[in-house]
């Protein structure tokens, strides 16, 4: 297959759409697992923070959550 034919297939609108992701339960918390690792919340925030300036030069923030 050439690479126009690969072009039009992709294009090709007669397709079917993809089916829709099942709905996760509850509310998703990206630091779950981090925070095993970590004494309690706030620390996993702050490594989470130190992880996403990582390698900027600006300070970590991180507000206190209640």
């Amino acid at each position: 297959m050439s690479d126009i034919e690969k072009a039009k297939q992709d294009c090709d609108t007669s397709v079917p759409h993809a089916r829709r992701a099942a709905p996760e339960q509850g509310k998703p918390d990206q630091l779950k697992d981090a925070l095993n690792l970590a004494e309690d919340r706030q620390e996993a925030l702050v490594d989470e923070g130190v992880e996403e300036t990582f390698p900027a030069s600006d300070p970590v923030s991180v507000k206190r959550i209640t």
